[in-house]
């Protein structure tokens, strides 16, 4: 099982980051809130524990959705004032302290929670605006060099490292407090806040809030997964309610794209009225 996390979160890092450079850090950050670390988790704890343990675990990380829309708020309005340390640590305090506010809520009332605020907060990532400049055939050229490699193979490793040390926390906080603890201590974004730092350090903090601001989008699939896998999961076992929550997460991902792709081919008629959009 260490195995699944060292394949899939470099290839995870490696998708963000080719995101960020062709597409910007808004996009960057919706691939790395892909629910990837939360499905290892799942997985690992239920054939370990059982369904009903993972299925716990997947309850217990979608009510902490609202937090993670905290730490991802928090962490983007001191980065670019205070710098990324700063930016950070006012990210996991806010984390906690949603964390604690939610805490006797029930699971349902927590989960319902994060709706709103990421309907609210969650814009399509291609909308938040970016100063990256497109890439001319020099810059290519050099995105190909050695320095570009270097900064694959960096995010490739220190994504793979956060997840197993994710995993590891996880599992040994299911043992010892239970799996709905557990499953608060899986949805800490710690694969976007790092994504965040790296951001940081080699593009500067304004990337890095755009990359926070576009992991909310990314954070509704996210949603989708945890829900998904803690229902079915007690019914149809571990593994295959992954898979299908990997499904409802694409769906819900693919969703609110394709309504903003139909709302811009909406063309109004010759008296203000709308037109039938036109797929493309």
């Amino acid at each position: 099982m260490v195995l699944v996390p060292l394949l899939a979160a470099p290839s995870l890092m490696l998708a963000a980051s080719a995101a960020e450079r062709r597409f910007g850090p808004a996009i960057a950050g919706a691939v790395v809130a892909a629910p990837i670390v939360i499905a290892i988790v799942v997985l690992t704890v239920g054939l370990q524990l059982g369904r009903a343990a993972g299925a716990a675990l997947a309850s217990g990380a979608a009510a902490h959705v609202i937090a993670q829309v905290a730490f991802a708020l928090a962490f983007a309005a001191i980065v670019t004032r205070r710098g990324a340390a700063a930016g950070f640590l006012a990210g996991a305090l806010a984390f906690a302290a949603v964390s604690l506010l939610t805490a006797p809520l029930p699971p349902l009332l927590a989960i319902a929670l994060a709706f709103p605020a990421l309907i609210f907060q969650g814009s399509d990532p291609s909308t938040i605006r970016s100063h990256k400049k497109p890439c001319s055939a020099p810059d290519r050229i050099v995105e190909g060099s050695d320095p570009s490699m270097r900064r694959r193979r960096v995010d490739a490793v220190v994504g793979a490292a956060t997840v197993v040390v994710v995993v590891a926390v996880v599992l040994q906080a299911t043992r010892m407090v239970g799996p709905g603890t557990a499953g608060a201590i899986s949805a800490f974004p710690a694969l976007s806040g790092t994504l965040a730092l790296l951001i940081t350090h080699r593009s500067g903090a304004p990337d890095a809030a755009r990359a926070l601001k576009g992991m909310l989008r990314g954070l509704r699939g996210y949603l989708a997964f945890c829900v998904t896998a803690a229902t079915l999961a007690p019914v149809a076992g571990v593994a295959p309610a992954v898979l299908l929550a990997f499904a409802a997460a694409a769906l819900t991902q693919a969703a609110p794209a394709q309504s903003l792709r139909l709302r811009k081919n909406v063309r109004p008629g010759p008296f203000g009225s709308s037109e039938k959009p036109q797929l493309t």
